[in-house]
């Protein structure tokens, strides 16, 4: 038998959307990372073994990320008063170029990692630049803090600042290349990653759909941010039906594919990607940020579309998941508000909780990384042990502690991180 661990504490999950569900008292036994049971008493066959009491507070599955931009790490806050296209050239584009020096992606990469364990975010999917030496020192940061993700080489072959403009056949190459050097890595996996549509060419487009299907590789971009991207790509590329069908046309639409946004999606282009199997992304800060919009997200997750959640940064302003799960509660409501003949739904708190672990851990799973994002038998054992040191007089459940951390508590309240049973 190889190495048990028990935990005991009281657990929470969402193993589906619709409620949380609350296990107080239980013993997690952990075998060879992944959950073997949560069981009331300790089983016999473990009567021996240690017990690791996690006492007060709670117990819930650690925060996925779908969708983050590692360069923007260091300009969080920075520009927020302007709309995207602005945005980027102004702020991100002239930031993100510093990763041509590899020395200043070895000072700034490693503190992204560090954030991303502080705030219990374990498993990540997350941008680099253009430039694949500094993307690769970015996984080798993630992987030495021990986290879990999937890393991408940007691509962009126009509409581009000079120092960040690829030529389609140096950026179709570094991209094989870098993907070839992280495959069979243990923490880290690469990503295809044309940023979106304007900065890309149809060619280029088509050569890294070509590629995710020859080496089976998932594939990150954005789609319908705002309403001027949305123009500006029926501009360049008059021949597709829509942003999603370009997408389509090229080949960067599977089960294996992230779409960031999303908000301004016709229902044939929903049709379209439910049938692709496609992931979006929501990022409800971001999207608040730079006054893109409000993604429908009651409407998808009603219509049946594969969602995760993203923190952006840098046009969210935080990398606490915890955070994003508010946030998607908060813009709901406010669409509701300002579109009431719309008829849109407001999404629950256990609905916003259940994207940003068991929904976005449902993306980990289908690119074969094994089962994670709740407390079932056989997946991860990826957890945090919140306490935000309430005292016994205040008399909350365990629900109620979780609901007060979303809203009003902080990293200081994570008291451990575990990933595949590995305290971190």
């Amino acid at each position: 038998m190889s190495l048990v661990t028990l935990y005991k504490g009281h657990f929470i999950d969402t193993p589906t959307p619709g409620k949380f569900r609350v296990r107080e008292d239980a013993v997690a036994i952990v075998e060879a990372g992944k959950l073997l049971a949560l069981e009331k008493e300790v089983p016999a066959r473990f009567s021996s073994l240690p017990v690791t009491d996690l006492g007060a507070g709670v117990v819930i599955p650690s925060f996925i990320d779908l969708h983050v931009h590692a360069p923007q790490h260091m300009q969080m806050g920075a520009g927020l008063d302007l709309g995207l296209l602005d945005w980027l050239e102004h702020h991100t584009f002239p930031g993100e170029s510093r990763f041509a020096d590899e020395d200043y992606a070895r000072k700034i990469y490693p503190l992204f990692a560090a954030e991303l364990l502080r705030q219990g975010t374990l498993r990540s999917v997350v941008y680099g630049t253009i430039h694949p030496e500094s993307t690769l020192i970015l996984a080798q940061a993630l992987e030495k803090a021990g986290l879990f993700a999937f890393v991408g080489k940007v691509n962009m072959d126009r509409n581009a600042p000079d120092d960040l403009k690829e030529t389609t056949e140096d950026a179709f190459r570094d991209s094989e290349l870098f993907c070839r050097k992280l495959t069979g890595r243990d923490g880290v996996r690469p990503i295809l990653t044309p940023r979106f549509a304007p900065s890309c060419s149809k060619k280029l487009m088509e050569k890294l759909g070509q590629l995710s299907g020859r080496l089976n590789l998932p594939l990150q971009s954005h789609l319908s941010e705002t309403l001027s991207e949305a123009q500006w790509v029926s501009e360049l590329f008059p021949e597709s039906r829509s942003y999603t069908h370009l997408y389509n046309d090229c080949g960067l639409l599977g089960p294996g594919s992230l779409m960031a946004h999303a908000i301004y999606l016709s229902d044939g282009e929903i049709d379209l990607i439910v049938e692709r199997e496609t992931t979006l992304v929501h990022c409800p800060g971001a999207n608040v940020n730079l006054s893109s919009g409000i993604m429908p997200l009651g409407r998808c997750l009603d219509r049946g579309v594969k969602l995760g959640l993203g923190s952006d940064v840098g046009a969210g302003h935080t990398l606490a998941m915890y955070r994003a799960v508010v946030q998607t509660v908060q813009v709901s409501k406010l669409l509701r508000i300002l579109k009431p003949r719309e008829n849109h739904r407001t999404v629950s708190l256990s609905e916003a909780f259940y994207l940003a672990t068991m929904g976005n851990g449902e993306f980990f799973t289908r690119q074969g990384w094994g089962p994670c994002g709740a407390f079932e038998p056989g997946m991860s054992f990826d957890a945090l042990h919140i306490d935000m040191g309430l005292p016994q007089a205040a008399a909350l459940s365990a629900l109620t502690q979780l609901e007060r951390f979303l809203y009003a508590g902080d990293d200081r309240d994570i008291k451990a991180r575990i990933l595949a049973g590995r305290e971190l």
